[in-house]
């Protein structure tokens, strides 16, 4: 039997209790399988008033997209085998923040493709033969099934895909060719759950952390799209631009609180920054690193922390990993930069 939520199996169990030919002891199992919830979008009364402000920008063509210079040479690289008719799938792979869906659309775009756009939890069995039968339906124009978060895609549905993405077929039924692509953060996942499925990915585009410049470009052409009315002065993107560890989501967000605040001292004050980009939570992990007498593994580290382990590991470590604050030999230990760090702060 199928049930959407706990609320109904409680509600089942109730009756079943209450029904006096029933005793709640003879019962042994009830084999439920709980259904992910569905939003049902078509109930949903559109506004349809005046003065919708925008409250985002994201690039519409390639020289609006700041830095990356390498994956935007790979995107080329795609397109001639698009229009070859040659097998183009690709994977993104980079830190969160960083454009990858961006990217995405702007391929599409350029080969003026009909882009499918999924996160990889959302897709189960069902949903998939709603994607191929929708590619099946597409007629005239590329196609892109695009899966973001791919990491996040149950085993099961990753399996189902490997025949279909490498021979547009699946038990002996025709699919039409279109491209696959899939983004993540969490690339090590794939490797280890499902490198077979990467295999069947011929191009693998690496995004790398931007630099101050970048941000600072990023965000000066943000401010102009949706902020112009508002002056900022050279001293506050710089500001922006290197506390923000080198993030162009998290740098946007900054920005928008100065434009509220109009104080870049309270605005770092606010988000809890103490030096370049690096928080209140960084400090205390590097506090904890230098007090402890040997090497700490990772779950230790974000418990003394107050942090859970994934959040560690995701929001964290990578950019302390990367910026020489701490060494993973392979359990955390903080480096001299972090040391000197904490005699600064």
């Amino acid at each position: 039997m199928f049930l959407q939520d706990t609320q109904e199996i409680i509600k089942l169990m109730q009756e079943i209790e209450a029904d006096g030919s029933t005793n709640m002891e003879e019962v042994q199992t009830i084999n439920a399988i709980i259904k992910d919830p569905k939003l049902a979008v078509n109930k949903i009364n559109e506004y349809k008033g005046e003065g919708i402000r925008k409250f985002e920008f994201r690039p519409q063509e390639w020289n609006q997209f700041v830095g990356q210079e390498e994956a935007k040479e790979r995107a080329k690289t795609i397109i001639k085998k698009v229009k070859k008719g040659l097998k183009a799938h690709f994977l993104v792979d980079g830190i969160k923040g960083h454009g990858k869906t961006t990217f995405v659309e702007l391929l599409a775009k350029d080969i003026d493709a009909h882009l499918i756009k999924r996160v990889g939890k959302q897709i189960d069995e069902d949903g998939l033969v709603d994607i191929i039968n929708e590619i099946n339906a597409t007629d005239g124009k590329p196609i892109i099934f695009f899966v973001d978060e791919i990491d996040s895609m149950d085993w099961k549905v990753i399996k189902i895909l490997n025949p279909i993405i490498e021979s547009f077929e699946i038990s002996g039924k025709k699919i039409r060719p279109f491209i696959f692509a899939g983004a993540t953060i969490n690339k090590h996942i794939l490797i280890k759950n499902n490198p077979d499925t990467l295999d069947r990915i011929p191009t693998h585009i690496k995004f790398k952390r931007y630099n101050a410049n970048e941000i600072k470009t990023i965000l000066k052409q943000y401010h102009k799209q949706l902020y112009k009315e508002y002056t900022i002065s050279e001293n506050v993107f710089d500001e922006l631009g290197k506390n923000c560890k080198f993030n162009p989501r998290t740098s946007i967000a900054l920005l928008e609180e100065y434009i509220v605040e109009e104080d870049i001292q309270k605005v770092l004050k606010n988000c809890h920054i103490i030096k370049d980009g690096l928080t209140e939570i960084d400090i205390r992990l590097l506090k904890i690193l230098s007090e402890s007498k040997r090497a700490m593994g990772c779950n230790s580290l974000a418990q003394k922390a107050g942090l859970a382990q994934n959040e560690y590991v995701r929001e964290f470590e990578p950019y302390l990993v990367e910026y020489e604050y701490i060494n993973r030999v392979p359990s955390r230990v903080i480096t001299e930069k972090g040391l000197q760090l904490l005699k600064e702060v």
